[in-house]
C-alpha cells in the first residue's frame, strides 16, 4: 500500500507538479537530516586530515632535531679544529724561539698509574729521542724522556713527585730546585730562605744546572709564598706553565753536545 502511494505521489509530482508549492518547505525539513547524516563522514575526514597534519609536524620536528644535532656536531668539530690550529701555531712560534735542535711529537697516551704522571709520545730512538731528553710544549717545560723504544717514548712530567727541576727566578736570578708533588697544578720550590726576594707572580725558568734542561725555558709561576715561624724555609707553591694534562703536541729538545745524556 505504501509502495503504491509513493508511486502515485511521484507520478503526480512529475506530471502535475503537485508538490512544487511546498518543495522549499520540505527541503528545510530534509536539510537537518542531511547534516546529521553527513556529520560522521565530515568528522572522520577532519580527523584524518588533522592526524595527517600532526604526523607531518612530528616528522618535520624529528628531521629538524636530527639536522640540528648534525650541525652542532659539525660546530664542535670546527671549534676543536680551531683550537688545535691555535695550539699548533703557538707550538710553531715556540719552536722558532728555541736555539737547539727540535723534534716535534704528539701525545698518544697517558700512564694509567695514579701514582705516576707520565705520557706516551709518538717519537722513539728512530727519530733521535733519548733518555733524559727535555720535552716542552708551547707554554713551558713539560718533562723528560725516561724510556724509549723504536717509535715511541715515555715522558715523566715535571709534576710527578719523583721529578726535580733546577730553576732560577727570572726577576732576581735566585736559584733553587722545583719539586713535583703529584698534583698536576701544584709544585713546590725547595729550600727558599725567609729572606729571599720572591713573591706571587714571579716566573721560574730552567737554570741549566746539572745539564738536565737547557737554560732559560719557562717552568712555572709562583702562586703563593707562606712564611711560618719555626720553619727554616718559606713554603712556595708554584703552578706549572706547561699544559701538563692537556698538551697534545710537544717538542723534544736536543741538548748541546757538551751535555751528558
Amino acid at each position: 500500500m505504501l509502495v503504491l502511494l509513493s508511486a502515485a505521489m511521484i507520478v503526480g509530482d512529475l506530471q502535475y507538479k503537485v508538490f512544487s508549492p511546498i518543495r522549499p518547505y520540505l527541503s528545510w525539513l530534509v536539510t537537518p537530516i542531511q547534516v546529521v547524516v553527513g556529520a560522521p563522514q565530515k568528522m572522520i575526514s577532519w580527523a584524518e586530515m588533522h592526524l595527517d597534519s600532526r604526523e607531518d609536524l612530528v616528522y618535520q620536528n624529528q628531521s629538524l632535531s636530527q639536522e640540528l644535532l648534525m650541525l652542532r656536531r659539525q660546530l664542535q668539530l670546527f671549534e676543536s679544529l680551531k683550537a688545535e690550529n691555535v695550539r699548533l701555531r703557538e707550538l710553531l712560534d715556540a719552536s722558532q724561539r728555541v736555539d737547539e735542535k727540535v723534534v716535534m711529537g704528539e701525545v698518544i697516551g697517558f700512564d694509567q698509574n695514579a701514582y705516576s704522571h707520565k705520557i706516551l709520545i709518538d717519537k722513539g730512538f728512530s727519530s733521535g729521542a733519548y733518555v733524559g731528553q727535555p720535552v716542552l710544549d708551547a707554554t713551558g717545560v713539560l718533562g723528560q724522556v725516561v724510556e724509549t723504544s723504536a717509535y715511541t717514548s715515555r715522558v715523566l712530567l715535571i709534576a710527578d713527585a719523583s721529578h726535580f727541576v733546577p730553576v732560577q727566578l727570572a726577576r732576581t736570578g735566585f736559584r733553587s730546585i722545583l719539586r713535583g708533588t703529584g698534583d698536576m697544578k701544584r709544585m713546590e720550590l725547595m729550600s727558599v730562605p725567609h729572606t729571599a726576594d720572591i713573591k706571587k707572580g714571579d716566573i721560574l725558568t730552567t737554570s741549566g744546572l746539572a745539564n738536565r734542561f737547557p737554560v732559560g725555558y719557562p717552568v712555572g709561576v709562583v702562586r703563593k709564598v707562606t712564611h711560618e715561624s719555626g720553619k727554616p724555609y718559606a713554603d712556595v707553591e708554584v703552578v706549572p706553565l706547561a699544559q701538563l694534562g692537556r698538551s697534545r703536541h710537544v717538542m723534544l729538545i736536543e741538548r748541546a753536545k757538551g751535555g751528558s745524556k
